[in-house]
């Protein structure tokens, strides 16, 4: 009887113990959320300040052509994709060189990059999100940038 009580609080001891391993293990991460510093000691953060292309969305969704829009940007770099009403498909064209222009007069510092195509506003979208979720830095972006752009070029 003796036996199997000690063998009984032995497992719960176990269970009990192991149930706590997930928490523990996210609370002994290292490295998430850190503070990275340059070689001259000053701070610096992985977090690229998107508020560039939150205005560039908000003026391209006030065109009344344009569904929904998604932007993206870098210190030099402005990477806009956007969706245009089905019935203003035949100015597309027309379209695209007006938010060009807007956007230039608008953010005069950097390159901009637009696009309709569908798949680049879906990849647009994604790294919008992976950026807000993970915090990528500056060079990662851009490398991001590129791809898209390159994408963008591509003609089917």
């Amino acid at each position: 009887m003796r036996k199997y009580v000690t063998m009984l609080m032995v497992v719960t001891l176990l269970i009990v113990g192991c149930a706590r391993e997930k928490e523990i293990k996210q609370q002994s991460l290292q490295g998430t959320n850190m503070i990275k510093t340059n070689r001259d000691g000053t701070a610096y953060s992985y977090k690229v300040n998107q508020s560039i292309a939150k205005q560039a969305v908000q003026h391209i969704k006030a065109r009344k052509e344009v569904r929904d829009a998604v932007a993206v940007n870098t210190s030099k770099k402005l990477l806009v994709a956007y969706q245009v009403k089905h019935m203003h498909r035949f100015r597309m064209k027309q379209i695209k060189k007006d938010i060009e222009q807007q956007l230039k007069q608008l953010f005069p510092n950097h390159k901009i990059i637009v696009s309709s195509d569908l798949k680049i506003f879906w990849k647009t979208n994604e790294l919008r999100d992976k950026i807000n979720k993970d915090g990528m830095n500056e060079k990662q972006i851009n490398k991001q940038i590129k791809k898209l752009k390159k994408l963008s070029e591509e003609l089917t």
